[in-house]
């Protein structure tokens, strides 16, 4: 992805572009990480692991690594057998 320019607000806010969001599968309520790096503002989605919740599931529903990693990075997961209350 391309550098997007944003503005920082009166209150020291931003707004992550649409498309930045989408990228990472960003929704409202996502914890996000922030630091500086050598001068430079990094910020990065924050994701917490309970991999007791993945060993069950994998073993138990056939859960493959790409539906799980699809998960974690709050992305859509194709589901199989219609199973979307998971």
């Amino acid at each position: 992805m391309k550098a997007t320019d944003v503005t920082l607000a009166e209150r020291g806010q931003i707004v992550i572009p649409k498309e930045v969001r989408d990228e990472l599968g960003l929704k409202p309520g996502a914890k996000l990480q922030i630091r500086v790096v050598d001068g430079r503002l990094v910020i990065e989605k924050k994701v917490a692991l309970d991999l007791r919740r993945w060993l069950g599931r994998a073993v138990d529903d056939g859960l493959i690594t790409n539906e799980a990693l699809a998960e974690l990075r709050g992305r859509p997961v194709p589901w199989r057998d219609g199973d979307a209350a998971a």
